[in-house]
């Protein structure tokens, strides 16, 4: 129960950071991604500081408990279906400006094409998944 309570607390303060800095917003990050045309460099400012949060809270979190805070992830998973989820995410994100974060937090607004948008990620979530079981053998 404290445990989902904490993930609750992360995830209110995550969405209420998301939305004070105007990040919920497509136009702001599709302003961030165009370089060449009207480029909005405020997402920077979200980004730049929230790295480095989490640099010293895993430094933080390592040091207080080191057994506790081991970090499991294995290289040799970083495969082509890896690349292949990152450049989707990336032109699915330039696309529509929406992240999934994002996309819950911005649900509270109402609107069709967030609806649309949520709707056409649970069904991508769920396709990949049939299909990387389907065609690896549920690897």
């Amino acid at each position: 129960m404290k445990r989902n309570l904490y993930a609750f607390l992360a995830g209110a303060v995550f969405a209420f950071g998301l939305a004070l800095s105007g990040m919920s917003q497509p136009s702001k990050v599709r302003g961030f991604l165009d370089f060449f045309g009207e480029w909005d460099m405020t997402l920077l400012f979200v980004l730049g500081p929230a790295v480095g949060i989490y640099v010293l809270g895993t430094r933080l979190a390592g040091k207080l408990s080191p057994k506790r805070f081991v970090c499991d992830s294995d290289p040799e998973r970083m495969d082509t279906r890896f690349f292949v989820g990152c450049v989707l995410f990336g032109i699915g994100w330039g696309m529509v400006g929406i992240c999934p974060g994002p996309s819950i937090v911005i649900l509270g607004q109402g609107t069709l094409p967030v609806f649309l948008f949520f709707g056409f990620l649970l069904v991508g979530i769920f396709s990949a998944d049939r299909l990387l079981e389907r065609f690896s053998g549920g690897k």
